[in-house]
């Protein structure tokens, strides 16, 4: 692919990052870091993680697609399909087989349920991201109580 290639040597100017993904950076700052296991899969989790963690990811997008988590990933198949499963029953009576197909449908309701912060394509600063989710899910959080 030439855009890799031209874009091998250059630093990004952003992240592109699935919602589901971005939720789980808010949970390993939260718990300090749960990838400290090895990574068998070869995903970029842990070290997206902590760009994220240590302020670095500054600008992101993001996507209900494949990310820059995903991208590296043993389980990613010609760059699109993920064939990673799940060997629960509890997953499985809902209908998903493939993490793929269940990440999607998640990602695509958090873009419903927060469409101003999950809005896909579109390049955002991460403190704006940050600021946006603070201020909604603290009115989600409190409107479920009143």
């Amino acid at each position: 692919m030439l855009s890799s290639v031209f874009n091998e040597g250059t630093k990004k100017e952003f992240d592109t990052i699935k919602p589901h993904h971005f939720l789980d950076f808010l949970y390993d700052l939260a718990v300090c870091d749960r990838h400290d296991e090895e990574n068998l899969s070869g995903n970029n989790n842990a070290l997206l993680s902590r760009k994220f963690s240590d302020g670095e990811m500054k600008k992101i997008k993001f996507t209900p697609f494949v990310d820059d988590v995903c991208r590296p990933c043993n389980k990613l198949i010609d760059g699109v399909r993920c064939i990673d499963y799940f060997d629960d029953e509890t997953t499985l009576n809902y209908g998903f087989r493939y993490k793929n197909d269940f990440n999607y449908q998640l990602d695509l309701k958090l873009n419903r349920a927060l469409p101003k912060i999950f809005c896909f394509d579109k390049t955002q600063n991460m403190f704006d991201v940050l600021t946006a989710l603070e201020k909604n899910l603290t009115s989600e959080i409190i409107d479920l109580y009143l």
